[in-house]
């Protein structure tokens, strides 16, 4: 192929775009997420706090509230003696004792058959506007109009003979608990159906829209009402967390940078490997296939060797991965099969009959336009020649799930070439990828022929493989035969074609020459 022809193709399937996808837009996005998720971490963790105190600034405004209560409870007593002795002088100077006493209380009345009998306050006065109204309820909120001097007020009730104790908490102190609150709770003390916020003012509750939460006494009939933080609020957020913030800001551009500088090794990586394409720095290299009984050359696997100029052979399970992730697998293969053709084509007449030449395909070759049209200029370099052209098919990818690769590899199957399955047993082989495709050959991976030894049950696998193959009437390649025991064992089963450092290691052309001047020339018949 001429060079400006291969750099063509090569462009083909490298685009701008896709460089700057690779380079630029993924480390940003990495580094985006590692932010986005530290935020949402961060955020969470604050708003967990902020909810745990608010939830403990209700528990802490209701102790206090119930220890505001423990004054009326205890002032009620006292005036439950008082009662029951009759209200006399000294016993309204007892209540007003009492309510002096107790910081927290405004005025201590007893009410009987229907009006107030006795009270703390100066000259017996009246606090409640038609107290006989009042409901007996052991705690109730009442709102300024229902009091003399207009000002809310909280109620503890005590029942006696015929009648009922009656003890005011001052607003003042109901608001001060609740104003006390450090932060924005909203908190409310809700008593029955009604609530006293920090302003004073006395509302029915719940309102009509109350997504809140609330904090029960254990002791008395009343809870505090408090709103929850927002989920997220940016004031929290930078006001609470900005240490931890610049914290993730740096993780998260160092996750960047790692990620360009080792997207940027890849990306230089994958740019030598196309000069590499380009400058004819990927050779091939060739493994004989070998008649286990006779040792006779039945055929080569064609291997991709990259020899660097400057750091030497590059292992093909270092670049080849690269090269199918990236599309140079495609312009690396029809490069390959051009050298072939160039180099082989002076040996036709030195090679037997049906010899083999095996080149390994890619999935994503196979789904390439030009596929069909590569493997044909690749027969044609042969013309003239009874050799059989094997592609061997790589299993890193599911062969059958793509009826269009299906259909490429079966059309050239009718067309004449050889189609083979390698490291068969390692990838995504499977009875259902034997019957969709047009199968000649299975290569045995090296790990099952690696099994062979004369430990007991060491072949099941490989036995199981060996049958399952003759049953649907597959040839076999062994690859990987390394012992004499090895040997043995796949001649007894009756495997002919065997490739593997026994018999030789994948050699350049001219080494390769030697191989054909070294083996008995025979005719391939399998």
């Amino acid at each position: 192929m001429p060079g400006d022809r291969l750099i063509q193709v090569i462009n083909e399937h490298f685009s701008l775009k896709e460089k700057i996808v690779r380079n630029v837009m993924l480390p940003i996005l990495c580094a985006l997420f590692v932010f986005l998720s530290g935020m949402l971490i961060i955020n969470w963790q604050l708003w967990h706090m902020a909810r745990s105190n608010y939830a403990e600034t209700a528990a802490a405004s209701t102790r206090k509230i119930e220890a505001i209560l423990a004054e009326a409870v205890s002032a009620a007593n006292t005036a439950k003696r008082v009662a029951a002795k009759g209200c006399t002088d000294t016993g309204q100077r007892e209540l007003g004792s009492e309510a002096a006493l107790k910081p927290h209380l405004r005025a201590i009345m007893i009410e009987q058959q229907g009006r107030i009998v006795c009270t703390s306050l100066p000259g017996n006065g009246v606090l409640i506007v038609r107290p006989q109204t009042l409901p007996n309820k052991g705690l109730m909120l009442l709102p300024g109009n229902r009091l003399v001097n207009g000002i809310p007020v909280l109620l503890f009730q005590m029942p006696v003979a015929k009648g009922r104790v009656i003890v005011s908490v001052s607003d003042a102190h109901l608001r001060d608990v609740i104003a006390s609150a450090a932060n924005n709770t909203g908190l409310r003390l809700v008593v029955g159906d009604k609530a006293i916020a920090g302003a004073g003012d006395v509302t029915g509750w719940p309102p009509v829209k109350w997504a809140g939460s609330s904090t029960a006494s254990a002791h008395f009939p009343f809870s505090m009402a408090w709103q929850p933080p927002a989920f997220f609020s940016l004031t929290r957020l930078l006001h609470q967390g900005w240490s931890v913030i610049l914290l993730i800001l740096a993780l998260s551009a160092a996750v960047g940078i790692l990620i360009r500088r080792y997207r940027g090794k890849s990306s230089s990586f994958e740019d030598d490997l196309r000069k590499a394409i380009i400058h004819g720095e990927i050779v091939p290299y060739y493994q004989p296939i070998v008649n286990g009984d006779t040792g006779g050359l039945y055929g080569v696997e064609v291997l991709a060797r990259w020899k660097h100029p400057k750091s030497g052979f590059i292992p093909p399970d270092v670049f080849i991965p690269i090269a199918e992730r990236s599309g140079l697998i495609i312009p690396l293969t029809k490069n390959l099969m051009a050298k072939v053709v160039t180099e082989l084509k002076p040996l036709l007449p030195k090679l037997p009959d049906g010899f083999h030449i095996g080149v390994n395909i890619s999935a994503r070759h196979i789904n390439a336009p030009s596929f069909i049209a590569d493997c044909r200029v690749f027969g044609k370099g042969f013309y003239g020649k009874e050799v059989k052209l094997v592609l061997e098919v790589t299993e890193r990818e599911p062969l059958i799930d793509n009826p269009h690769l299906v259909e490429n590899l079966n059309a050239l199957h009718n067309a004449g070439f050889v189609i083979a399955l390698d490291d068969f047993g390692t990838g995504y082989s499977g009875l259902s990828c034997l019957h969709a495709l047009a199968i000649d050959y299975i290569k045995i991976d090296k790990s099952f022929v690696n099994r062979v030894s004369e430990a007991k049950d060491s072949t099941i696998l490989l036995d199981c493989v060996i049958d399952l193959a003759k049953k649907l009437s597959l040839h076999i390649v062994a690859e990987g035969v390394e012992t004499k025991e090895q040997l043995d064992y796949l001649n007894r089963n009756q495997i002919t074609l065997l490739q593997g450092y026994y018999f030789g290691k994948p050699v350049s052309y001219k080494e390769f020459i030697k191989v054909i001047l070294s083996k008995p020339l025979e005719k391939v018949s399998l």
